[in-house]
Formats: C-alpha cells, structure tokens, sequence
C-alpha cells in the first residue's frame, strides 16, 4: 500500500491524542453570528466594500471559487484578528460577490478546532462543486505537533450541502507520510482533469526540496498519490498553488514564498506536460520578460475563479504596522481583486475589473476604503 495515501478511520485511530469524531456527530454547524459581540457584528456593516476588508478583522489567502448553483464568487479566506490566540487561529471566513465589487459576508463557515486539534489552526484551501455537495480542502496546522503524533501539517477535508452548514470528517486526512515533509504539507488545490478524475496538488517538501505533490481520486474522498507534480526551483517554496485551462494555454499560478521575492508569480504551458516541465531541474522556463510577476510584494497569495466569461484573481494587500507607510508588512489586510488578461503568446498580465471601470468618480472616491499596504 502507498504509505502517502489517504489516512483510514482505524489507521487515525493511532492519533490517541486526537478526540474521536464519526459523521453521525458533525463537528460543526452553522453559527449563532447573531448571539455573540465578542470579535465582530454579524451584519458586517461597517466594512470596507471595494476593496474588501471586515469590520473587525482582516482578510488572509483568499480562495475564490464560483458557485454554479448561486450564480455568485464565494471568496473563502483566511480570518485574521490581531492579536491571534496562541494555538487557535485563521477560521475559514467567506464573503460572496457577482461583480468583484461588493462583497456580502457571510460570516464564519468552518471554525478551528480544538487546541489538541490538529486543525487548531486553519491554512488555505479549495473548494469544488460535485454531485450536489460542496467539497472544501483545507490545510490543517497543529502548532504543537506533539499533541498530534508529530504531524504539524496536513489536508482535511469539511462538506456541505448548501454552504451554510459544514462538517468537518478527521476520518478523512491527507498527510505526507514517510515521502513528504509533515511539517510543510498544505494549500491542497483540487480540480477535475481532461481524465476525468479529480486531481489534487499540494505544496511540501521532499528530501529537503519543494515540490508540489500531486493526488488522484474518484470520488473526491480516496486520494492516492500520483507522485510529484513540479518541483520547485533552487530553495523556493509555491504556496497557495492554482491551476487552469485557459484558451489554449495551462497555467499554474501560485506564490512564492521567499525574503528576495515573496510575490504572485505563474507558469504556462500548451500542455501539462509542458507545464510541469518549467522548473524540471530547476531550468526556470519563464512566461515572459518578468519571470511571471503578476503584482508587486503588496499583492499576495492570489488564487483564480471563472464565470466562464472572466476571470479574477483575489489576493490581499497587507496593511503595515503602526497603520503607516514605513511600517513592517503585516499578515493578511484586504482584499484585491484584479481580471486576469490573456494576451496572444499566452502571456498573462492584470487588468481593472469591468465593473469598477464604469463606476462615476464619485462612487469610487465616497466608498469606505483605505489600502496601506501597497508599494
């Protein structure tokens, strides 16, 4: 058997440390946003709206997805108060918009589990849509490992049926086993490919270098491992990686994860073929003349989504520390979006979103936003 398939309920059964859980008892459902005044107020009225940002809070890797049933984005991200809990930290928070524009919370779907939980605290994700159900995977971080048999990272998996009430199923988990690093095993991305099959990739390391990991399955709950995807070139980590077809063209757009860059970068390829091979031996086949910078270091962990006649990518902006400009970036500030423009070589760059370029002057210079995190 592949040790880095997906976990069984009798092989977690080794993590005796974890609390038990079956599907017969959900870990969780819709909140009581109303009932409480502790973090935020449920109506999210006082948020900044263009470009998005809580009423108490801020905006962490946003993972858009288009919804076929709504009609609308739903734009997960990553909820970040300040100061964060020790343990517990980054609930699953989601706002939904038709035109990138105006964003409408609705509040906290998929909260952090308990602090000897390895979902203690929440990473980012991906959710698809399949036979009535709505599938999220999403990275779970114990920051104490040695309450969950040394694993620091892993893959979970929480469904619904109507993006309101979510259940969390540990007895589902992707961890990286005795072949990748379980330390850095996250922003599982999932997608159904020209196979037919539901492929999932996953940033980690192995022997020390990072690759993405790559898994298949049927039926979105069996994972088997379909072994490296892309290596990453030189000590370079991809986080929140996101792959599409678009026209004619692959890409792979992801963020790379280091001091000298830490930017929204992509790949391209006519094939996947031709698209994993773009780091093979670390070559660094480049998009364009820019090396795939789809931003500057004020845009970061972008993600894509599709209508299915525009693309956008949503990403943060950071706020700064102090709230000035010669502050140190913090984590997580608001939401930006931009649409993705294909040009004729397949080369990508970024455009205003058609819906903020027939707004009057005066809407756009009355609206309650402030972005100071950009450069």
């Amino acid at each position: 058997m592949n040790r880095n398939m997906i976990y069984s309920a009798t092989a977690l059964a080794a993590l005796t440390i974890l609390p038990a859980c079956s599907d017969d008892e959900p870990v969780l459902t819709s909140r009581d946003l109303a009932g409480t005044t502790e973090f935020f107020a449920d109506d999210d009225s006082h948020k900044q709206d263009l470009y998005y940002k809580p009423y108490v809070g801020n905006v962490g890797d946003p993972m858009p997805f288009y919804d076929p049933v709504a009609g609308d984005f739903k734009i997960m991200y990553l909820q970040d108060f300040r100061p964060n809990q020790a343990v517990t930290y980054h609930p699953i928070w989601c706002v939904s918009t038709k035109e990138a524009v105006s964003y409408q919370s609705l509040g906290e779907l998929i909260p952090c589990g308990a602090a000897t939980e390895l979902d203690a605290a929440l990473g980012t994700g991906s959710t698809i849509y399949n036979a009535g159900t709505y599938y999220t995977f999403y990275t779970a971080h114990s920051p104490n490992p040695t309450t969950t048999a040394g694993i620091n990272e892993a893959v979970m998996l929480a469904t619904s049926t109507d993006f309101v009430n979510w259940t969390k199923h540990h007895d589902l988990l992707i961890t990286g086993g005795d072949t990748y690093s379980n330390s850095d095993f996250r922003d599982p991305f999932v997608f159904e490919g020209e196979d037919g099959m539901f492929h999932m990739l996953i940033s980690t390391r192995q022997n020390g270098k990072g690759v993405l990991a790559e898994y298949t399955s049927h039926d979105l709950l069996n994972w088997t491992s379909a072994g490296v995807f892309m290596t990453m070139m030189w000590d370079r980590f991809y986080e929140c990686p996101d792959l599409f077809k678009m026209g004619d063209w692959w890409y792979l757009v992801y963020s790379e994860q280091h001091d000298a860059v830490r930017r929204v970068q992509y790949f391209k390829g006519r094939t996947l073929a031709e698209l994993k091979a773009c780091t093979a031996n670390d070559a660094g086949i480049w998009p364009d003349n820019h090396e795939g910078f789809l931003d500057s270091r004020g845009f970061y962990a972008g993600k894509t989504a599709s209508d299915g006649v525009n693309r956008y990518i949503w990403g943060w902006c950071a706020t700064k520390a102090g709230n000035s400009n010669t502050g140190a970036q913090d984590w997580a500030g608001n939401l930006v979006a931009h649409r993705v423009i294909q040009h004729a070589d397949g080369a990508l760059t970024l455009g205003e979103i058609p819906a903020i370029s027939g707004m009057s002057d005066a809407t756009t210079t009355t609206d309650n936003f402030s972005l100071d995190g950009g450069e």
